[in-house]
């Protein structure tokens, strides 16, 4: 393709310009509600042998002049917290020495909101895991791992016992004891050693204990799931605050510390169902949903979401903020402990990660037009957006401009909502593209996708929408395919198709296929029971659940979860809802794209669905493998894979006119 930065008259959006892109997340509150602080990415170009990659800085805003201004000089920093008196921030980097170095240790650093260099407060081989302050302000509690990996290390066999022993993102999952400790500036003191690893710590803000999510024991471990844990700072045993495990997510402890707030789905033992906010007493108990067939935490999909987003429920004084995902759309709402939802930011939009105190409410927020932004509300209800990231880069694009959300009727009188892009150019074909987004459990919605801006920019109408089995709809919606995959969803893809050629210029015109992870499963679903689409391209993709089950670093829960069985129980009926029973169908030219460390849709899977339609030999086949990548690949993988696989993608629908 052409160089993008040598052109001198405005061009289509071209698969390069992604590394043009800024990219924001950890959205950060000062304590007086006062000043900001979040962390701006930016993609740094390679050098000789050097491949490009990502540099992470913290910047500082003052919410009331807008004044946004760089504030560390790193190249990994991230997990700001702003201090009790907003005097400093603490944050996770590399030391300095090693910041460029890949997979250098993160150790705790604290910088003074006044200005100077970051002091770094560790120096753990394995790093830091994770910190908050304590509410004194002198010390934070940070838990760190001792991990041993002797046989990555020497090349030995690696002996393993825990069944999720390999991670997506991860890869091998570390061995070894995770331990609480108190650091301060020249103290440092280690608390206790937990059974189990821990995550999403918080601190009381009495000071007088920790609230975190960890397993019981390794089995809990292996299903995926955890229990919500309180454990006093001056000594003593855990206590289980629900006496159960489930997949919970983002403990909050309230301001008089006598509830915690947490998600967990509406249906326990169905994590597809809506995430769902709820309380407990700080003591434990049972707990109270305040939330019901409404998802509390956004899961719209985007592709320019780099660093973290944190969507932890803040206390508002009886209440508690949070981000409700309704029909493609993430609002930030007030939920009040009686249940009572009262919106602030909303509209035709997405909250991806927000923050909430002193009155003011901060949040990152993107449109299909236009990537994150920071905006903040302040205590009268007024809405400022205090940054303008990439709007001089995409306003010299031509791309194209997503059409309002329709709805229609499907199968079973189902109502279903799509969008579409229309082109501003478009190709003599009048061709369309048809997206289907993974999960199965999040939505298609007003998130800014870079890949349908490129895909319109090259001539397609874009049309991607919601089957079933999606989030944002309420249970019924999504669980209408548990159990089910490839029936009503596989009739629901093909009903938005039915519509938006019906509403095209041309309603003959070709129909190109693409998904990836769920999006990747229809998408061979799809072809191996209908020859209407002219080609396909089926990334990081499941093509038999019975290996999946056995391979995927969530196979067993998923799969028993998902399609309600193990395969020594039913054999047929996994075998029944895999891609490969029909894949002597497929005469539709197919491009299969896969990294070769996913651990979510294990690359077996692409090598399964390749190998068979080479051996059948009925359509164009190609498979297209990444190395060193996992899942993520298409929104935070190394920049210039990324590049690569936007440009395999056109350049396959263009093969295949």
């Amino acid at each position: 393709m052409t160089d993008p930065h040598e052109a001198t008259e405005p061009q289509p959006l071209q698969a390069a310009h992604l590394h043009d892109l800024r990219f924001i997340s950890a959205p950060t509150l000062s304590p007086d509600g006062a000043r900001a602080v979040y962390v701006a990415s930016e993609i740094v170009p390679g050098s000789g042998d050097a491949p490009p990659r990502y540099r992470h800085r913290l910047r500082l805003v003052d919410l009331d002049d807008g004044r946004d201004r760089p504030f560390s000089a790193g190249e990994a920093d991230r997990s700001p917290q702003w201090s009790p008196a907003g005097d400093a921030v603490a944050f996770l980097a590399p030391l300095r020495a090693e910041a460029t170095k890949p997979g250098a240790a993160a150790q705790l650093h604290v910088i003074a909101t006044s200005g100077g260099e970051a002091r770094a407060l560790t120096d753990f081989a394995a790093g830091v895991l994770g910190h908050r302050w304590l509410p004194s302000g002198d010390a934070l509690v940070m838990t760190r791992g001792d991990w041993l990996d002797e046989a990555g290390t020497k090349g030995l066999g690696r002996v393993i016992e825990a069944r999720q022993h390999r991670q997506d993102g991860v890869g091998w999952v570390k061995t070894g004891t995770v331990e609480a400790w108190r650091v301060g500036e020249g103290d440092a003191e280690r608390l206790w050693t937990f059974d189990m690893a821990p995550s999403s710590l918080d601190v009381a803000p009495d000071g007088e204990r920790v609230v975190y999510l960890a397993p019981r024991d390794q089995d809990e471990a292996d299903m995926g799931r955890s229990r919500l844990w309180s454990r006093p700072l001056s000594g003593g045993d855990a206590v289980d605050l629900l006496g159960r495990s489930g997949t919970f997510s983002d403990p909050s402890v309230s301001p008089d510390a006598r509830l915690v707030a947490f998600y967990e789905p509406a249906d326990p033992e169905d994590f597809g169902s809506p995430a769902t906010l709820c309380v407990v007493a700080a003591g434990g108990g049972e707990s109270r949903p305040l939330t019901q067939d409404v998802a509390a935490a956004p899961s719209v999909a985007g592709d320019t979401r780099i660093g973290e987003h944190p969507v932890t429920p803040r206390w508002d004084g009886d209440g508690l903020v949070i981000a409700i995902n309704r029909e493609g759309r993430s609002a930030l709402a007030r939920v009040d402990l009686t249940g009572a939802v009262s919106d602030g930011v909303g509209g035709d939009r997405v909250v991806t990660a927000f923050d909430a105190r002193a009155g003011r409410k901060l949040a990152i927020v993107e449109t299909p037009t236009r990537t994150a932004q920071l905006h903040v509300v302040d205590e009268d209800g007024r809405e400022r957006c205090l940054t303008s990231w990439n709007d001089e880069l995409l306003a010299g694009l031509t791309s194209g401009e997503p059409m309002p959300g329709r709805t229609i009727t499907g199968g079973d009188a189902q109502e279903l909502t799509y969008w579409r892009i229309e082109p501003r150019t478009p190709r003599a074909d009048r061709a369309l593209v048809v997206q289907v987004h993974g999960g199965p459990h999040t939505n298609y919605g007003y998130g800014f996708v870079f890949e349908f801006h490129l895909l319109a920019a090259s001539g397609y109408t874009v049309v991607y929408g919601n089957p079933r089995g999606g989030s944002s709809f309420g249970a019924a919606f999504a669980g209408a395919i548990r159990g089910a995959y490839g029936t009503v969803d596989a009739d629901d893809v093909l009903a938005i198709v039915d519509d938006a050629l019906a509403r095209h210029e041309r309603p003959d015109a070709p129909v190109h296929l693409t998904g990836g992870s769920y999006g990747g499963f229809m998408t061979n679903w799809l072809v191996g029971h209908t020859d209407r689409f002219r080609s396909a391209v089926t990334q990081r993709s499941i093509c038999n659940w019975t290996s999946f089950y056995g391979t995927s670093d969530i196979g067993p829960y998923f799969a028993e979860n998902e399609l309600g069985t193990a395969p020594w129980d039913d054999a047929e009926r996994l075998w029944d809802r895999s891609p490969l029973k029909y894949v002597a169908n497929v005469r539709t030219p197919t491009l299969i794209i896969h990294s070769e460390g996913d651990h979510r849709c294990p690359i077996e899977q692409a090598e399964q669905w390749f190998s068979a339609l080479k051996r059948l030999d009925q359509a164009p086949t190609r498979l297209l493998r990444f190395p060193d990548e996992g899942h993520e690949l298409s929104r935070s993988g190394r920049p210039d894979r990324r590049v690569q696989r936007l440009e395999a993608i056109v350049g396959w629908f263009e093969e295949h006119a």
